[in-house]
């Protein structure tokens, strides 16, 4: 008799949900509806088993940003996860790639930089900016968070900035620029309702624009960790600027550092649930709604899904003259400059060139013009 056929009668006389091993890595069980359930684990494959093979677990694990992802996916603990820390494991573990300490650092002035904002009464306001590079590495550098104080104390120090003439797009919480719970009530005769974003705009913080992405922090948490995934064999394609302590907030303006940002990243949590819970679900994915304004404005920049700074004409142009120079002939590489100029200039459109080729970009500035139009 075959291993498989006497596992399968053995699980036959057990009682429900009992399981019965057919070999290591692979059990039967049988359901309390009469169903047979085949589980397979990676421990199946002999170059995977961890007693024979440690190093293939070893290896494989680096991969994962986190134990509660290796333990769903590859352990197949559906109750893993709840109440993880979402994201200190990597930073942790990564932070020499991550995080850039250097304080000499600043962005390449040709880079192309936007922001996210988020409002806050008692809690802080928010503004982060974030630049990317040609290659699609996005930088989070400069931040301002300060809760408890009035919308025209907040301009004042937004305008302080650095590189505020060089941002391309702001997105912003949608709920600051229609009229309602937020909006100011008027105190006067005469006077009219107004958004939170025409209160900003009266005190010069006039490129707020709406953000009408995705605003899941579940989606939030899987884009970030796309960014770190497999960080052993390559480089984060998102990084954050600090120079600074991120084991408490630190209010203010902090012209080239998030260390705020840091901070609530290493606190985000995903939610727990009840035992009872347990019992008719898996563990939530959800993320838990607490010390989120510098994430919230992260998340509005990455969900954006921003595009890598387009080079400059002249270096576009060069780049293509030198691969052609090496791959041909200095001779064909000049027969083909005019039309190589011709073809970059085409591609630098009034709306390309202003927004970094981000037709996304140009879009959010548009809905924000509307808004301010018929409001």
């Amino acid at each position: 008799m075959s291993i498989a056929r006497k596992a399968l009668e053995q699980a036959e006389e057990l009682a429900p949900q009992s399981s019965v091993e057919v070999r290591p890595g692979e059990t039967i069980k049988l359901t309390s509806g009469g169903i047979l359930v085949v589980r397979m684990h990676y421990a199946v494959h002999p170059e995977r088993n961890p007693e024979d093979n440690p190093d293939w677990k070893t290896a494989e694990r680096k991969k994962y940003t986190s134990q509660a992802d290796w333990d769903r996916e590859q352990d197949i603990r559906d109750e893993a996860g709840g109440g993880e820390l979402v994201f200190a494991e990597i930073l942790s573990r990564y932070q020499d790639k991550i995080v850039i300490t250097d304080p000499r650092w600043r962005p390449d002035p040709d880079w192309k930089m936007d922001a996210g904002f988020d409002h806050g009464r008692a809690s802080p306001t928010t503004m982060l900016r974030c630049y990317s590079d040609y290659e699609g590495t996005h930088y989070f550098c400069g931040e301002y968070y300060q809760p408890g104080m009035e919308i025209w104390e907040h301009a004042s120090a937004l305008r302080e900035m650095p590189d505020l003439r060089k941002l391309g797009t702001c997105y912003a919480d949608p709920s600051v620029f229609p009229l309602n719970a937020q909006a100011n009530v008027p105190t006067r005769k005469g006077e009219r309702a107004k958004s939170l974003s025409e209160i900003y705009e009266e005190n010069g913080i006039d490129f707020l624009s709406p953000f009408h992405g995705d605003h899941s922090d579940v989606s939030f948490a899987g884009r970030l960790l796309e960014h770190w995934a497999n960080l052993e064999e390559h480089e984060p394609t998102v990084k954050i600027v600090c120079r600074k302590s991120w084991e408490r907030p630190l209010y203010g303006l902090h012209s080239w550092d998030c260390p705020n940002l840091l901070w609530e990243l290493m606190r985000t949590r995903r939610e727990t649930l009840t035992a009872q819970q347990l019992l008719t679900r898996n563990a939530s994915e959800a993320i838990v709604q607490k010390d989120d304004h510098a994430r919230d404005a992260c998340k509005y920049v990455l969900l954006s899904h921003p595009e890598p700074t387009r080079k400059p004409y002249a270096s576009r142009v060069a780049e293509r003259l030198e691969k052609l120079w090496k791959e041909r002939s200095p001779t064909e590489a000049m027969l083909a400059l005019s039309k190589i100029q011709e073809e970059e200039r085409e591609e630098d459109s009034p709306v390309s060139s202003y927004y970094g080729g981000n037709i996304r970009h140009a879009l959010a500035e548009l809905r924000s013009q509307a808004w301010k139009k018929y409001r």
